[in-house]
């Protein structure tokens, strides 16, 4: 669907049912628990507690969270805030998700739990769209798109290249970019 002829007051909604979002700060209400956290989308788009709860559960269960609902993300370490912020993307089963950094405010070990995360997710089906500068995580990726100056300078597709594969490729074109430029990357 072409996005930019839809009208202002539809826009939330579209965003609501068709994208699911996933941000390097997690965007987490401090004032609500993880629960409602993760409901917000539902709720907003009218659903009732018992569907809510349904579609909540086995998600909890998958992500490793069940045992953080009633927590609020105050009390949660940041591989924990980032899988409930996930769990709330993934909630209402958008086409796409769209994580901007969200490896930025996570340790090593969160941040190899959350790239192996997105990876059996994705291999279920789920789009996901992660933009990152980090050479690590984009080695997970199934394809990688290089941007200069607002357009795609170079892509690499995985195929049956390792992760380590996928590193080399990507610091190779880094290197390459950082050389036409003069400057580093």
């Amino acid at each position: 669907q072409e996005i930019s002829t839809i009208q202002d007051s539809k826009l939330s909604a579209f965003r609501r049912r068709h994208l699911g979002f996933v941000f390097q700060d997690f965007n987490l209400l401090d004032t609500f628990n993880n629960q409602d956290n993760i409901f917000l989308p539902l709720v907003l788009s009218n659903e009732k507690y018992r569907t809510m709860k349904g579609k909540l559960d086995p998600l909890a269960r998958e992500l490793g969270i069940s045992d953080l609902m009633k927590k609020f993300p105050y009390e949660c370490s940041g591989g924990q805030k980032q899988r409930v912020a996930i769990a709330r993307a993934l909630i209402t089963k958008p086409e796409l998700i769209l994580a901007d950094e969200p490896t930025g405010a996570l340790d090593s070990r969160s941040t190899e739990e959350l790239l192996t995360l997105f990876q059996r997710i994705n291999e279920t089906g789920q789009t996901i769209l992660m933009v990152t500068h980090s050479v690590k995580a984009a080695s997970h990726a199934k394809r990688v798109l290089f941007i200069k100056d607002g357009t795609v300078f170079h892509q690499i597709y995985r195929g049956d290249k390792s992760r380590e594969g996928m590193y080399e490729a990507i610091s190779d074109t880094l290197s390459l970019l950082s050389r036409e430029d003069g400057r580093h990357v």
